[in-house]
């Protein structure tokens, strides 16, 4: 319910919902770790932020108030008891 109120609010604010890529051919961060994976015989690579898919799709359409949620997946390995991947 979290989520639902969350977009609800923005969208009565008129911001508007874009849904960026999951999956991606490439690292969208230089430096970082990520979770790749064989997609059809192609190298891929889940996706660690929506940031750059969000911003490029805001730039090209011209719309100014623009979210995203969803699942960011980061390939850090540590031993404590709270991770950016959990």
């Amino acid at each position: 319910m979290v989520g639902v109120l969350f977009r609800q609010c923005l969208v009565e604010k008129g911001f508007i919902e874009l849904h960026s890529p999951k999956l991606i051919a490439g690292s969208s961060e230089g430096g970082a770790d990520v979770f790749q994976l064989d997609y059809f015989g192609q190298e891929a690579c889940l996706a660690m932020s929506p940031q750059l898919h969000t911003q490029l799709a805001a730039a090209c359409s011209g719309f100014e108030r623009v979210f995203t949620t969803g699942p960011v997946f980061r390939a850090e390995n540590s031993n404590k008891s709270r991770q950016m991947c959990e």
